[in-house]
Parts: C-alpha cells; sequence; structure tokens
C-alpha cells in the first residue's frame, strides 16, 4: 500500500481509495486512466488524499482457517483468528473510509482480475457465502464510486461482459449506490479515439465531483 499526500491536507479534502487492478504497470491503460483522475482531482483540491492499494503487490486470498475466524464474535477471536483477519480488517477501515473508490479494472477473460476479486471477498467478509445478498440497502449516502473499465476486445454491457453488472451489484451491495463507470472497452477496435473519449470522461467526471464536494463544504 502506499500512502499518498501531504501534511498539509485540510479535514475537509475528501478521501480516496485507488485500487488497480491491472497486472501491468507502465503499459496498463486502466492505470494510465486512474493517474488522470488523481490528477485532475488534485488540481482542484491543491493536494489530494489518496490511499492507494495496487492488487499487484499482494492481496490474500480466503480460506478456511479465515472463514472460521470471520465466523467467530469479535469477542470470542484468539490471537490467531485476529491475525488471519488483519489484512482483511485494513481493507475493510480503508474502504469504509473513502469519500471515492477509484477502482481501475481491466477485463480478463470476460470479468474482473482474480486479484481484484480477492480484494472484493476481504472486504465483503460477512457476505463471502452470500448469506445478507437480499439486502441491498445503501448505508454510504455520500460514497462515490468511479470505475474505469478496459479491455481489448470485450466491450462493456456486451453479452460476454461478467466485469459490468458484477462491480454494479458488489457497489450497491456494499452501500454506494452512486457509482460511475468510464467505458475505455473494446481498444483493439480504435485505441486512440477509445482513450481519447475515456480522458474527457475522467475528466469531466471529476470536475463534477468536485464541484458536488465544493457544494457540500460551503454548505456545511
Amino acid at each position: 500500500m502506499q500512502q499518498i499526500g501531504s501534511q498539509l491536507m485540510t479535514a475537509i479534502t475528501p478521501k480516496i481509495l485507488r485500487i488497480d487492478g491491472s497486472t501491468r504497470h507502465s503499459e496498463s491503460v486502466s492505470r494510465a486512466l486512474a493517474d488522470l483522475a488523481v490528477a485532475t482531482l488534485q488540481d482542484q483540491f491543491g493536494v489530494a488524499n489518496v490511499t492507494q492499494r495496487d492488487t499487484r503487490s499482494g492481496i490474500g486470498n480466503i480460506s478456511s482457517a479465515w472463514r472460521n475466524a470471520s465466523l467467530k464474535p469479535n469477542e470470542s477471536r484468539s490471537p490467531e483468528d485476529r491475525a488471519v483477519l488483519a489484512q482483511s480488517e485494513a481493507l475493510m477501515n480503508e474502504a469504509d473510509a473513502a469519500d471515492l473508490l477509484l477502482i481501475a479494472v481491466p477485463i480478463y477473460n470476460f470479468s474482473i482480475p482474480a486479484a481484484l476479486k480477492s480484494w472484493i471477498d476481504l472486504i465483503c467478509r460477512d457476505n463471502v457465502d452470500g448469506a445478507r445478498a437480499h439486502d441491498l440497502t445503501g448505508r454510504s449516502i455520500n460514497k462515490q464510486a468511479l470505475i474505469i473499465l478496459t479491455s481489448n476486445y470485450t466491450l462493456a454491457n456486451a453479452d460476454d461482459d461478467f466485469a459490468t453488472p458484477y462491480l454494479k451489484f458488489i457497489m450497491k451491495f456494499i452501500g454506494i449506490d452512486s457509482v460511475t463507470f468510464i467505458d475505455a472497452t473494446g481498444l483493439a477496435n480504435d485505441q486512440s479515439g477509445i482513450l481519447a473519449l475515456a480522458q474527457e470522461a475522467v475528466k469531466a467526471h471529476c470536475m463534477d465531483i468536485a464541484n458536488t464536494w465544493n457544494k457540500q463544504t460551503a454548505a456545511e
């Protein structure tokens, strides 16, 4: 995990949790678009309060020991249970503290990368088996998600796109009703054209986010 920011950040600076799902780094289109989003927000606020969670650096997978520990009441967990759940606790706290989830997602084999799925499993700890999947009541009224979706061939919302509907469901499931997708899919067909449109969409939406936050701050 990398912390980006400054000691000069004020209490009104929105907290951004950036999650990168790509296995690539320098050649990743999704990362480049997420960089643009952060830069645009930083231009508006002077400094960006960003926590970066890069799934390339390792996200644990759920196991039998993890699941058994997660099912116990907090007061009944042993030191070993707490150690097993430590990363999950850290990831949940990051997500809960964020005003904006900025998620950069390449489509792999028609769905999301495995490491990003592991991140979701760890933050949805009490719901891994879908026991509460019927309860979609939003609990984070002011929290937003900006999801940047990229691919070479699979198109967003096509019949073979299982990433978009899954992410829509998961965002609602964890209590985020305000979700925006930036479509940078089908890059193999027209990379320069699709990328240009995605870049403009990223900048426009980040400007809208900044304007909304500034209005909320002024009203408080």
